[in-house]
């Protein structure tokens, strides 16, 4: 089976079929819900499906469909004009063909449990809790994080630094935004806005996160001492052009 044919597999499911039908096998293997879709989608014609089966041999085909039944089991209370509306909308910001793109999304991810994630970013934008713009940022945000860090992504409420890594890594991907800039320790980082977007529309954690203006910058406390000291210097640096402006004025007269 070629990536075009999966492409196409892709449109033809969001764009037409009755995704209830699917319910039947919620609970059997990815083989069953395989065959399950394409009988669905060749209109049971007789053979057309064992056909489609025996051409599904390759690991990776084999792993997109586990990965794309999970994805579409997510979406079964969505109706297919609403899916019609969402994939013409994808088309159109992507500017490539719809099922191209949503393969290319659902195939890239690295863990089975980001597919129901996914999923909920799609209802998500379907029903304008987020834009486009914001459905592909987000998609690719969860692509980047891996599935271990995404629980980590909570502790981010209030600014906060982990020296394991997970605190750079997040940053990289736009989950998190800097909160104060500390001279004496690390930085600290708290949730960007994408971030708490990916955790109340993909896992269902609203965190209600109030944010300062600005970066917060913490220097370290300078003592009296210290301000007498660089004092004093400016004083001396000081002393020969004044000195000087004297001599100048002296010779004038």
């Amino acid at each position: 089976m070629t990536e075009e044919s999966l492409s196409k597999i892709v449109e033809q499911s969001l764009n037409s079929v009755d995704l209830k039908k699917l319910e039947e096998v919620k609970d059997g293997s990815t083989k069953d819900k395989t065959f399950a879709l394409l009988k669905l989608l060749s209109g049971d014609v007789v053979g057309a499906v064992e056909s489609e089966m025996q051409a599904i041999t390759d690991y990776k085909e084999g792993e997109f469909f586990r990965k794309y039944v999970r994805f579409l089991y997510e979406l079964v209370d969505v109706t297919a004009e609403e899916r019609h509306k969402f994939i013409e909308e994808v088309q159109e910001k992507a500017e490539d063909y719809s099922g191209n793109v949503i393969f290319g999304i659902v195939d890239r991810m690295d863990n089975i449990n980001k597919e129901q994630i996914l999923a909920r970013l799609t209802v998500a934008k379907i029903h304008s809790w987020i834009s486009i713009e914001e459905f592909f940022r987000l998609s690719s945000m969860l692509e980047r994080i891996p599935y271990v860090d995404l629980k980590l992504l909570p502790k981010y409420k209030e600014p906060f630094y982990d020296e394991s890594g997970d605190t750079d890594l997040l940053y990289a991907t736009g989950a998190l935004q800097l909160n104060t800039l500390d001279a004496d320790g690390p930085n600290l980082y708290i949730l960007s806005t994408l971030g708490e977007k990916l955790l109340l529309y993909g896992l269902g954690i609203n965190l209600n996160i109030r944010r300062d203006q600005g970066t917060k910058v913490e220097v370290p406390a300078i003592s009296m001492e210290k301000v007498d000291e660089l004092v004093n210097k400016k004083v001396e640096t000081a002393v020969p052009k004044v000195v000087n402006q004297a001599l100048e004025w002296e010779e004038i007269k």
